[in-house]
């Protein structure tokens, strides 16, 4: 008498490889001898399709690896902001133990208004681990920091997860706050302005999100989070204009919706055409910090485009933004601001300057100052993280970005005597780009409830909004400018078939608009 098969079941990362390759068109008989489970485990699989993507789209990668169910926790909304305030203080480096999640889960519970007789019992808490992939909890010891030696350790298992990637195919993005009215301290305009009253420009702030590839082959456009959904000087115009993918927050801070816009309608898209565009395979992987502003990693996937976390306590030492990139960035930036201050012609001081600059300024300035940000820059700070790549063992000649800077501090007022500690204290005082949430911020964030994604229409100084020009008086400007780049030394063919292009815009519409005004008179 033949014995009775083993009973077997998937993990959920298998069923939702078995649900990737019946899409494909392969058998259920098939795939049931390959998984070694029956018939009926194949169907269930494709019959619930939704349930088993929807929850995998919101659990980790280690979780679905030993996940066999879908089941959910009774306290579904509770779980998943203790994970998200764990998440916040592991990434800080706090030593997290069972206690304190205990603890911190009847906080939140208390402030979600929960079931009065939850306990946060010990079952809870092991359940909740094995949820998360958590392994283990620190017990003791200090705050988490920068380890060499897993460093070390990580580099190997990198090579694993990018031996099917090109330095074309891999990418790293990272955000970074911008004070973007903050000037030297020592700079007069920077001590009338902290003396004036009503002022506050240090604290004006945008989050700039940066993204590149290995190779510095494509550096997508920065994404910038500022405080309002529509600024005055955005008025009148075409915002899909602007150099940057433009979003708000409240409080001008990256968070995680955010995160999945700019992953879904910008890095999908913009990898997709450049791989087609370079006869690349489809794939590619992009690599972040484990931030709380940052979705998890199976939320982070599209066809064969997806994005990994690098470990909180190697960060610091791998992350190639962090290795001087998002620092060129911001050096380039306060370079224009302070040209611009120093060189505008009119009879203004550099405070009333400042306070005449508005955020479409900034944002031209910071999209010039990525395009300025060299190759070479980026290429070298995957060094850390990928020392085999040839072009990072290239000696590249020491930038001159801070001595230029240095040199344009000191013709400021007040600055005629500045060192290099006071270029450094100036470049120092950006934050992270994302921020720190209370508990308060947790349970609105998991709520739905949040108030930081609401439009803020408040505006900030210098905000004055652009006139519309009319057709016939750009028309005439666009032809004198034809003829100016026409004569100059150093157009292009293209640059003058650019302004003929738009020249021949302004007349058409010119044009129409006076043809549609004549009907209109005869009409009236």
């Amino acid at each position: 008498m033949a014995s009775k098969r083993k009973h077997k079941s998937c993990t959920l990362k298998e069923k939702l490889e078995v649900l990737k390759r019946l899409h494909k068109g392969e058998s259920a008989t098939q795939l049931s001898k390959e998984f070694g489970v029956g018939k009926a485990t194949i169907s269930d699989c494709k019959k619930n399709r939704g349930k088993i993507e929807q929850f995998c789209t919101t659990t980790s990668e280690k979780t679905i690896e030993k996940r066999r169910k879908t089941t959910v926790s009774f306290y579904e909304k509770l779980d998943e902001a203790l994970f998200l305030w764990f998440t916040q203080e592991r990434q800080k480096g706090i030593p997290i133990t069972g206690p304190l999640i205990q603890e911190k889960a009847l906080q939140l519970n208390k402030l979600m208004d929960g079931d009065v007789s939850f306990t946060a019992s010990c079952g809870f808490l092991d359940r909740w681990k094995k949820r998360h992939g958590i392994r283990q909890l620190t017990i003791t010891g200090e705050k988490l920091s920068a380890d060499n030696e897993a460093a070390v350790e990580y580099l190997e298992e990198f090579k694993c997860i990018i031996s099917s990637y090109s330095p074309q195919q891999v990418y790293n993005a990272d955000e970074t706050g911008l004070n973007f009215k903050a000037l030297p301290t020592k700079s007069l305009a920077s001590q009338e302005e902290r003396s004036a009253p009503g002022f506050k420009m240090d604290k004006q702030r945008l989050t700039v999100l940066a993204c590149s590839n290995a190779s510095a082959t494509n550096k997508l456009p920065l994404m910038v989070i500022g405080k309002s959904a529509k600024p005055r000087c955005f008025k009148n115009m075409n915002i899909n204009s602007l150099p940057v993918f433009y979003r708000n927050q409240k409080k001008a801070w990256m968070d995680r919706a955010l995160f999945k816009e700019w992953f879904d309608k910008q890095f999908v898209p913009k990898v997709k055409a450049f791989n087609k565009e370079n006869g690349l395979p489809s794939r590619a992987l992009l690599l972040i910090d484990n931030a709380p502003s940052h979705p998890e990693e199976m939320q982070l996937v599209c066809d064969d485009i997806k994005a990994i976390f690098l470990p909180p306590n190697v960060t610091s030492i791998l992350q190639p933004m962090d290795q001087g990139v998002l620092q060129a960035l911001k050096q380039n930036y306060r370079k224009m601001l302070l040209r611009s201050l120093l060189e505008d012609n009119e009879e203004l001081t550099i405070l009333d300057k400042l306070v005449k600059m508005n955020i479409k300024d900034v944002i031209y300035w910071v999209a010039e100052a990525w395009e300025n940000t060299c190759k070479e820059s980026i290429q070298k700070s995957w060094k850390n993280l990928w020392p085999e790549l040839e072009f990072v063992q290239t000696v590249f000649p020491p930038t001159k970005e801070n001595c230029e800077l240095l040199q344009l501090v000191k013709r400021m007022p007040g600055c005629e005597n500045a060192e290099e500690e006071c270029v450094e204290e100036w470049t120092a005082v950006d934050d992270c780009g994302h921020e720190e949430y209370t508990d308060e911020d947790i349970v609105a964030a998991v709520q739905g409830t949040s108030a930081d994604l609401d439009a803020d229409d408040s505006e900030e100084e210098g905000d004055a909004p652009t006139d519309v020009v009319p057709h016939t008086a750009a028309a005439s400007a666009l032809d004198l400018a034809l003829r100016y780049v026409e004569q100059h030394a150093d157009a292009t063919p293209t640059d003058v078939m650019f302004m003929r292009r738009w020249r021949n815009i302004a007349s058409s519409s010119r044009f129409s608009s006076l043809r549609q005004k004549e009907i209109t008179d005869f009409i009236s």
